[in-house]
C-alpha cells in the first residue's frame, strides 16, 4: 500500500489518496479543495479511485468532493451521524467567513466498527464524536496508521466551538478510544504533520489537559 498526502485548500487541509502499486486501485479521504490536485496525482500514477472516505462534514473536508465522485463515479462514505451535516450546505461549513454551498448525499453511512475492504487493503472505523456528532478515525489494519481527521492533531485537538462540536463527547473520545493507541501508532492528521502517539503523550497539551483530569 502507498500513501500521498495532499495538502489543499485555504484552511491547508491534509487530503490523503491510498493506493496499491500493482492494481493501481485508491481510496481517497477528506479530498478537502481543488479537485484538479487530485485529478493530476491520480492522472500521473494512473490510479483507479474507488471510493471517497470522509472523517467528517466541514467544508473544508469536502470541497473537492462532488467534481471527484462525478469524474471517477465512486462511492461516499460517511458516519451516520454526519449525514444530516453533509446534506446541509447551511451547517456543513467549519468557519463562519469560509462558507460555500455544497450538499452532498453519501452513498454509504458508517458506525463505529464498521470495515471497508478491498483485496488490498482493510480500514477500520471508529467513532470519535466530539469535533462533529459523526466524526471518526480511519485505521489501516495490521498497520501503525490512524488517520484522525479533526479529532486529534500533533499538538492540539480538534475544535469543539463550532458546529456540531461537544466538548463532553470529545473528552470522551480522547479517554476511551484515542488513549487506548499504542505510542508506535502514527496519526494522519486532517491538518498539520504526522506524529507518533509518543509524541502526542509528550506534547499535546490539549491530550494531556483531558487524560490527567481522569
Amino acid at each position: 500500500m502507498r500513501l500521498e498526502r495532499l495538502i489543499v485548500g485555504m484552511l491547508e487541509t491534509n487530503g490523503y489518496i491510498l493506493y496499491d502499486e500493482n492494481m493501481l486501485e485508491a481510496l481517497i479521504i477528506d479530498p478537502g479543495d481543488e479537485a484538479k490536485t487530485f485529478v493530476e496525482y491520480i492522472s500521473r500514477n494512473r490510479l483507479k479511485p474507488i471510493g471517497i472516505i470522509l472523517t467528517h462534514y466541514h467544508y473544508d473536508h469536502i470541497g473537492a468532493v462532488l467534481d471527484l465522485r462525478k469524474k471517477y463515479s465512486m462511492p461516499v462514505y460517511i458516519h451516520k451521524k454526519d449525514e444530516e451535516g453533509l446534506k446541509d450546505p447551511c451547517i456543513n461549513h467549519s468557519v463562519s467567513s469560509f462558507r460555500k454551498s455544497i450538499s452532498i448525499i453519501p452513498d454509504q453511512t458508517l458506525k463505529d466498527g464498521d470495515t471497508i475492504k478491498t483485496s488490498w487493503v482493510t480500514l477500520e472505523i471508529i467513532h470519535t464524536p466530539g469535533h462533529t456528532p459523526g466524526g471518526i478515525c480511519i485505521k489501516v489494519k495490521n498497520k501503525n496508521i490512524i488517520f484522525t481527521g479533526d479529532t486529534i492533531f500533533n499538538i492540539d485537538l480538534g475544535r469543539t466551538d463550532l458546529e456540531g462540536g461537544d466538548y463532553h463527547a470529545m473528552k470522551n473520545s480522547i479517554r476511551n478510544k484515542v488513549s487506548k493507541w499504542s505510542d508506535d501508532m502514527m496519526i494522519y492528521p486532517g491538518h498539520g504533520d504526522l506524529a507518533s502517539m509518543a509524541d502526542v503523550k509528550k506534547k499535546n497539551m490539549e491530550y494531556l489537559d483531558i487524560i490527567k483530569r481522569r
